[in-house]
């Protein structure tokens, strides 16, 4: 009967390397959402701001004579190339940074709008329109109303993001 103190109590070491392990993995996993949940509100707020600066100089499309944004004024494609050029410094002084140069261009069916930026790459680019996608369908739409009222058959909005060097990290398609 004294077989018991004897025994050795097992001291169950690697169990205990796998638990504190695991509970590294959970705890740096907790860590990386949150960074990506925190990262991800940055970029909301700062493409809210300068999106919500965008729509009031497109906002122009919308007016009519009334004052109403009840139906969209034609405007054709080099009219909205022109108006956008023309509020380029706004755009890049209110993306803080993220903007280095805003062009628009346009042909007989469209406009094709080019954003050069050094510090956009795919994944913040795909998170921005991911969280501001709807403000930017919205003008968009916008914009191809007019041209459809202007007598554009097919109208096309293209907006290309790039790097410094003119590789296209984007491509976003609006047609109506």
């Amino acid at each position: 009967m004294n077989s018991r103190k004897f025994r050795k109590t097992k001291k169950h070491t690697g169990r205990n390397i796998i638990i504190v392990l695991l509970s590294l993995v959970v705890l740096l996993g907790l860590i990386a959402f949150g960074a990506v949940m925190l990262e991800r509100k940055v970029i909301s707020t700062k493409m809210d701001s300068v999106v919500s600066k965008i729509v009031p100089d497109t906002s122009s499309l919308t007016e009519t004579s009334s004052g109403t944004a009840s139906e969209v004024k034609s405007a054709t494609p080099s009219a909205i190339a022109n108006q956008l050029n023309e509020n380029t410094d706004s755009i890049v002084s209110q993306s803080q940074g993220l903007i280095d140069q805003a062009q628009a261009t346009s042909d007989e069916n469209g406009v094709t709008y080019t954003l050069k930026s050094s510090k956009l790459n795919k994944t913040t680019v795909n998170a921005a329109l991911l969280t501001n996608g709807d403000q930017v369908e919205t003008i968009a739409n916008q914009a191809l109303e007019a041209m459809k009222n202007a007598g554009v058959s097919q109208p096309k909005l293209k907006i290309n993001v790039t790097d410094a060097q003119g590789n296209i990290i984007k491509t976003v398609s609006y047609t109506k």
